[in-house]
């Protein structure tokens, strides 16, 4: 390894142990004064954890060591392990940056990391070592807006509200952005809730909305879904910094109006032919299914599929 630093220089030791550990020490070449660094021979493990696609994750946030070194220092000791993991044939390198250590990011940026994303206290930075251009997932590209249509089917009315501080403050369904890990159905009764004070129950999703290059969504692309809720309460008390008016309209006078968006005059239109014709004829149900990942599930969305059919094992 090159000599840094008056005479002292690093040794990286690499074991393959559980967890993927590698070990970061080094030894004082000169035993001169002043020296700092005996303390973290040995102790200083820098955890890096292999994933089932062959790359390696590496959270800097777990090695407080790393907070006595600078900048070219940090490089010298990720420049030593690039190496180690290209000679075990790893294929890519995934560096979770804390932003109390963000000095860290010019130095691997030095060596090749890209960025890949950013969270509220942290930063992840990727580097491809297997061959030819990088077949890394870019990050999540797209928001996911869910809206719900609360209908009461003995009235025959519908929840619907004006955005406050919009140029045009047309009807339409309460809604909001969906919170990472939760379902579908959550944030439309969620959302519903904070937006009017109604209390309500997730009974189908009715339609999908893909936009892209969308300016509400930072330019990337959107998915805006409108779920059927079924009330429980009817009393109003919509959010005065949200909303600047909310209101149970006949279903039949949302579908005359022209003062609404587009999709939701659609879905207004949807909702009036399911409650004339079945809700069957509209209402995607939501089922929970098991994950090809052990102990994980997922909601799978379709139109209500017969009894007969799920159960059957051949075809006749």
């Amino acid at each position: 390894m090159p000599p840094f630093l008056s005479g002292r220089f690093w040794r990286a030791v690499f074991t393959r142990t559980r967890g993927e550990r590698l070990w970061a020490g080094h030894r004082r070449a000169s035993g001169g004064p002043g020296c700092r660094w005996d303390a973290l021979a040995g102790a200083d493990v820098l955890r890096a954890e292999p994933d089932r696609f062959g790359g390696i994750s590496v959270p800097l946030e777990r090695f407080r060591a790393l907070d006595r070194l600078d900048a070219a220092s940090f490089q010298k000791v990720l420049q030593a392990a690039i190496q180690q993991w290209r000679s075990e044939g790893r294929i890519a390198v995934w560096l979770h940056i804390p932003i109390l250590q963000s000095q860290f990011i010019a130095p691997a940026a030095s060596l090749g990391f890209c960025f890949h994303h950013a969270e509220l206290d942290s930063s992840t930075l990727t580097l491809w070592l297997g061959e030819g251009p990088s077949r890394l997932p870019g990050y999540a590209t797209h928001q996911v807006g869910v809206a719900g249509a609360v209908f009461d089917e003995n009235t025959r009315k519908i929840l619907v509200v004006q955005d406050r501080n919009k140029l045009k403050n047309m009807w339409k369904f309460p809604g909001g952005l969906s919170e990472p890990g939760e379902d579908i159905g959550d944030t439309a009764v969620r959302e519903v809730f904070e937006e009017t004070g109604i209390k309500s129950e997730f009974r189908s999703l009715l339609s999908i909305r893909q936009q892209h290059t969308n300016p509400g969504a930072f330019g990337k692309s959107d998915m805006y879904i409108i779920c059927r809720l079924k009330p429980y309460s009817f009393t109003i008390n919509f959010c005065q910094h949200e909303c600047l008016r909310c209101e149970w309209m006949d279903l039949h006078d949302l579908v005359k109006t022209e003062n609404t968006t587009p999709i939701t005059s659609r879905v207004a239109r949807l909702l009036l032919y399911g409650y004339r014709e079945g809700f069957d004829k509209i209402d995607f149900t939501v089922e929970e299914l098991p994950a090809v990942y052990t102990g994980l599930f997922y909601k799978l969305y379709h139109k209500e599929l017969p009894e007969n059919y799920r159960t059957m094992i051949g075809m006749d």
